[in-house]
């Protein structure tokens, strides 16, 4: 399932929020692999971002860019994930706190033909995935609490990135590891030795004048 050793997903939660396709572009021309929509509802954290109707103006601009979709709301309902797959979300996670039924929620989501993950809060533990691994595409390691943007990686949850990638690799499951908080060119070459494979930049990309010499210092951190 993996299409490249690493992947780089620009959260625009971080980017001009007047400007957003501005800045979208400008990620997808540099070079960023994914763009990763945090969706907020007020209710499971203290925010609110980016409806279906966003997504999809997004969707109709950048027809071939990878979008990746955390949702942040509870309850998660199949209504909900429908209506950002038929905006055009190429990923959807979401928190198993939020959701009744989560290996249901996940068939759902594949049998879609769009990724599913689930997102691991950083007091989350990751013994449910031993039960899910035929349902999961990827797993979301949230080293924030979510919620907002700028926050620093809590180190604790580093060692959970490193229990999912043992436990995948016990089971024989490729699966794709991507973090989310306070990852930059500073501390992405540590997070990936623990064995992520996606990483979620916000301010440390979008934060920046110059885009593309954020992102090779990005890439430079992890040669």
């Amino acid at each position: 399932m993996k299409e490249k050793n690493i992947l780089i997903a620009g959260s625009i939660l971080s980017a001009d929020l007047l400007n957003l396709e501005r800045d979208v572009k400008e990620a997808l021309d540099v070079g960023v692999d994914v763009i990763h929509f945090d969706v907020m509802d007020y209710h499971f954290v203290p925010n609110m971002t980016f409806g279906p109707a966003f997504l999809k103006a997004m969707r109709k601009k950048f027809p071939d860019a990878v979008f990746d979709v955390h949702l942040m709301v509870t309850p998660v309902t199949e209504n909900i994930v429908d209506d950002y797959a038929k905006a055009g979300a190429s990923w959807i996670s979401f928190h198993p706190e939020a959701c009744v039924h989560t290996e249901r929620m996940l068939t759902h989501i594949q049998e879609m033909g769009i990724k599913a993950g689930l997102a691991l809060n950083p007091s989350t533990p990751p013994q449910m995935l031993r039960y899910l691994w035929d349902k999961l595409d990827f797993v979301l390691v949230m080293t924030v609490n979510p919620g907002f943007g700028g926050q620093s990686t809590i180190p604790a949850t580093l060692t959970k990135v490193a229990d999912i990638k043992a436990m995948a690799k016990a089971e024989n499951k490729d699966i794709l590891i991507e973090v989310d908080g306070g990852v930059k060119s500073t501390n992405i070459k540590e997070i990936a030795s623990y064995g992520a494979d996606v990483f979620v930049v916000g301010s440390a990309f979008f934060g920046t004048p110059d885009k593309s010499a954020a992102l090779s210092s990005l890439h430079s951190a992890l040669a």
